[in-house]
């Protein structure tokens, strides 16, 4: 009996994330959201000067996210049906056109909040069926080389949308200042054309689909659903406390953050404006840090990770129920909210990737969309509950709860962690086993 020595995977000559077309797939994302947060923050600028209400635009956001919801998984459907890079062409296309007519309209007749309001939904609805076609591409791309090479690649992603999300940010409002809201809507056209002309030349397959050829997309749905509660249970549960994380992180940051910071210490707007800056910062280091560290990552460091989370909201929590000074308040809140970010990058590292490298080629673009949709729901969920939770309670007693929740999850998650462990090693067992022949 003859034993073959081989890796499981094939060990490439250079790189694999060194490619041309995984280059013209983060360009073409980078770029496209560039564009879309610079397009969002001018018009929620220039609808805070024509009305005088920050509500206004927030509700224009808030609006748009029930169809993305709803129809996120249906952007799976298509991501497994359709080739991934004709749908990334041709959604940043249509948001390019949607954007240049609606310019065009509101430089013949003015303002006008409906308008906007329709503009952000389409948008909405379109990013809502592009997402999961990256996350599907991701795969696609690497799934051959492993899962540390997948969390190279999701790290590089994350360092994309973490620095797309800080630039805008930082330059919004010194060119919303300068140029005002038409000449930002320009650029966001020319963002999405140019980024629809970049992911034009990345070389990517026709997914296969399986048995599945002649299935409607609800069938492809249920197929996925079924997938996830009796072949893939693990999986399922992961992404459950996924949202249940979600849920906790952002109503704890996006609603909990602010309102400490401005309403229960009194800071101004630029003082917020410096430390949401630095917390912006500390997420473009994680991904980095992420990204240095992505092939000592596993499944078995996820409940580490829910760990550090809690450990970065302890301090707050002591913090807002001590009688100190509002200035140190303010350092731990952000020194806080900086390594929750940094615990944030890491899970998404672990988790992300896990959920892609368990699905087969057929069915990672729903279960992907099916995974945004659910931590999607969480986020409003978690919005208003946080809201109640700081009109009615201590700032210190909220950290002190989100801290225990947190801490819940970390014994269940470990099981679950366990059975992906095992999941990984059965294969891996079953290969050696083949080879020894």
């Amino acid at each position: 009996m003859t034993t073959h020595a081989h890796s499981s995977h094939p060990t490439p000559l250079t790189d694999p994330l060194r490619t041309r077309d995984f280059t013209l797939l983060i360009a073409g994302l980078g770029i496209s959201l560039f564009g879309n947060l610079m397009l969002r923050f001018a018009m929620s600028m220039w609808v805070l000067d024509e009305t005088g209400s920050a509500a206004a635009f927030a509700s224009i956001l808030t609006a748009s996210v029930i169809p993305t919801i709803a129809l996120t998984p249906f952007g799976g459907v298509l991501a497994d049906r359709m080739n991934r890079r004709t749908i990334m062409v041709a959604l940043d296309a249509l948001s390019a056109a949607v954007v240049l007519v609606c310019a065009a309209a509101f430089s013949i007749r003015g303002f006008n909040l409906a308008a906007i309001a329709v503009m952000q939904v389409t948008l909405a609805v379109l990013d809502a069926l592009e997402t999961p076609t990256v996350q599907a591409a991701l795969p696609q791309m690497f799934r051959q080389y492993g899962e540390d090479v997948m969390r190279r690649a999701m790290a590089t992603v994350n360092m994309v949308n973490q620095a797309g999300t800080l630039v805008p940010a930082l330059l919004g409002g010194v060119l919303y200042a300068l140029v005002g809201a038409a000449p930002m809507m320009i650029i966001a056209v020319a963002g999405f054309a140019v980024a629809a002309t970049v992911e034009c030349f990345i070389r990517l397959e026709r997914p296969e689909r399986g048995g599945s050829g002649h299935a409607s997309p609800l069938d492809d749905l249920r197929t996925a659903a079924r997938f996830l509660t009796r072949e893939r249970v693990h999986v399922f549960q992961l992404l459950l406390f996924c949202a249940v994380l979600n849920f906790l992180i952002t109503g704890y940051a996006e609603v909990g953050f602010p309102y400490t910071v401005r309403m229960a210490l009194g800071f101004d707007a630029t003082t917020y404006g410096v430390v949401y800056a630095l917390i912006g910062v500390s997420g473009l280091l994680g991904a980095l840090a992420g990204g240095r560290v992505a092939h000592r990552l596993s499944m078995k460091w996820f409940p580490a990770t829910i760990v550090a989370f809690a450990c970065t909201i302890l301090p707050q929590a002591v913090a807002m129920s001590m009688p100190v000074n509002r200035w140190v308040r303010l350092v731990v809140l952000t020194a806080g909210t900086c390594g929750t970010m940094v615990a944030v990058c890491l899970s998404n590292l672990i988790s992300v990737p896990a959920i892609q490298m368990s699905c087969p080629e057929s069915l990672t673009g729903k279960v992907m969309s099916l995974a945004l949709a659910t931590s999607m729901c969480a986020q409003p969920l978690g919005q208003i509950a946080y809201g109640w939770a700081y009109r009615v309670l201590p700032a210190g007693a909220v950290l002190s709860a989100t801290f225990m929740l947190a801490l819940a999850c970390t014994m269940p998650m470990a099981r679950v962690s366990r059975r992906f462990s095992r999941a990984a090693v059965a294969p891996r067992m079953n290969a050696s086993a083949t080879s020894a022949c």
